[in-house]
């Protein structure tokens, strides 16, 4: 689509905006007017090139005569729909009054209906700050002030964008679902199901504390022959925890699922099972049972520490999921091949069987080789809820390098790339199949008796909200760089056959 249709769309949409406030205006319905204010504002910043913040969301009640501001570039905008010469003048004495010209150069006062063929300039004068400079002629604007500025703008991306705004905003659709919400009233009456992305966890109903005991010379001695092997210098001291795991590993233990505090290790598991290995690394005589509730309840920092082991023991069951802790990203991802890197797919059943795939090549356009591994991934931390403790899942990627572990140097260019593409539905699908994968259970299943994931559970809240009226418009970066892959949307969970 060329820049004249882009420019013709805005035209039709800002009538149309123009015309719904007026006619809701009639019927003594306001809340049209609060929502252009935030629907003003990426339009005001991409034609101004600003960063507004409305002030009336972020509740900072020292600004009365504005409604939108940019602090760092120093301008403010006032948003009504009434054009009289008394609302212009009542918004500059309280500019006045509370001596905004401190922290703004300019003043904008946006009639979102029309604004008045001619104000009276001379009358302004007196409330006006000294050395502030505003006429009515250069800021009251209207939509045929805004239109005319758009016109003037030589990039057609910033206009294609803008375009998709007003478009969002004003489709028969969304007209309709305001008619519904401010006339009809419909939204005050229908429920709505909703999925939090929390899974709720469980974990045995006790934990153990004991003392260490470690010939720390001995471990540390090993380390330093090993390290010397390897024509690398040897160390003084090991810290508590690396001392830990060389412990552990020169038993054959690799299980994560302690945590460290002060002079105690803790865990879940049983140090009472003469059985368990874990028994060689402790003095014995210290092995203190602890019900879980009693200890992070306790204080703010026994809820740390013990959250710390939610975690670490969250670690060791994705390992059996095919799951990595990435630390130095701090998220879970889907494990790629250390001896060779390649796409994974894992099979599954919502309604139907399916396969989704968890790690994708990411293939360079011209050259067709691959560049990185795109790996399913998620940020996790934990609430307790009263009594109930919770899994925070919050879906994500990882982008890695041909090797399939490390992070690829341009990550952040992908992952941008990846964030246009997706919106709230795709997040809610990856999130539907992480409780599936964690939840699901067969024969084949391993068992892991430290922490079990249970599936999402609905929640009902009223009003209804309709995704479609509030997920904000995908935004074009109109400085976005040009990278060497194709990204694309991943849309196997799009079917609705999760559940």
């Amino acid at each position: 689509m060329n820049r004249i249709n882009y420019i013709n769309k805005i035209n039709t949409y800002a009538a149309r905006f123009v015309l719904e406030v007026e006619g809701f205006n009639a019927s003594n319905l306001y809340d049209i007017n609060i929502h252009a204010e935030g629907f003003l504002i990426p339009v005001l910043n991409e034609v101004f090139g600003l960063r507004l913040e409305n002030l009336n969301a972020t509740e900072k009640k020292n600004y009365p005569a504005i409604d939108l501001a940019d602090f760092k570039n120093r301008v403010a905008f006032q948003v009504t729909a009434t054009s009289d010469f008394d609302k212009i003048k009542t918004t500059l004495e309280k500019f006045k009054d509370h001596k905004l010209n401190a922290a703004f150069d300019v003043l904008y006062i946006y009639i979102i209906t029309h604004k008045k063929d001619k104000y009276n300039d001379d009358k302004l004068k007196s409330f006006i700050p000294a050395d502030f400079v505003f006429s009515t002629t250069e800021n009251v604007i209207d939509k045929d002030n805004l239109l005319q500025k758009i016109n003037t703008l030589s990039s057609t991306l910033k206009i294609e964008t803008i375009s998709k705004i007003y478009e969002h905003e004003f489709s028969e659709f969304q007209v309709q679902m305001r008619q519904k919400t401010f006339v009809n009233g419909c939204l005050n009456t229908e429920a709505e199901p909703i999925c939090p992305n929390l899974l709720k966890i469980s974990f045995p109903k006790y934990f153990y504390q004991a003392e260490l005991n470690i010939d720390e010379e001995a471990i540390t001695n090993d380390v330093n022959s090993y390290l010397i092997s390897n024509n690398k210098k040897p160390v003084k001291k090991l810290k508590p925890g690396n001392l830990v795991k060389k412990a552990l590993r020169a038993i054959h233990i690799k299980a994560g699922e302690w945590v460290l505090h002060e002079k105690y290790i803790y865990t879940f598991r049983n140090l009472d099972d003469r059985a368990e290995p874990f028994r060689k690394i402790v003095d014995i005589g210290t092995i203190t049972l602890i019900e879980c509730k009693d200890y992070y309840e306790s204080n703010e920092n026994t809820l740390r520490v013990f959250k710390h082991l939610l975690r670490n023991t969250l670690i060791e069951l994705c390992k059996l999921k095919e799951i990595e802790w990435y630390g130095q990203q701090e998220i879970f991802r889907f494990a790629n091949s250390q001896i060779v890197p390649n796409q994974k797919k894992i099979k599954w059943k919502g309604k139907n069987e399916a396969t989704k795939t968890v790690i994708f090549e990411m293939h360079n356009k011209k050259e067709g080789h691959i560049v990185c591994f795109r790996s399913l991934a998620f940020k996790s931390s934990f609430l307790n809820i009263e009594n109930d403790w919770y899994l925070v899942l919050n879906p994500t990627w990882s982008f890695t390098n041909p090797g399939g572990y490390n992070s690829s140097r341009f990550e952040s260019a992908y992952m941008a790339g990846i964030k246009r593409l997706e919106a709230n539905g795709s997040i809610y699908n990856y999130f539907r199949f992480f409780s599936y994968y964690f939840s699901h259970k067969n024969l084949f299943t391993p068992d892991y008796p430290y922490i079990e994931i249970h599936a999402a559970e609905k929640l009902s809240i009223t009003p209804r909200l309709e995704e479609k009226a509030w997920k904000p418009v995908k935004i074009i970066e109109s400085h976005s760089k040009d990278i060497d892959i194709e990204i694309k949307a991943d849309n196997e969970l799009t079917d609705n056959t999760l559940f």
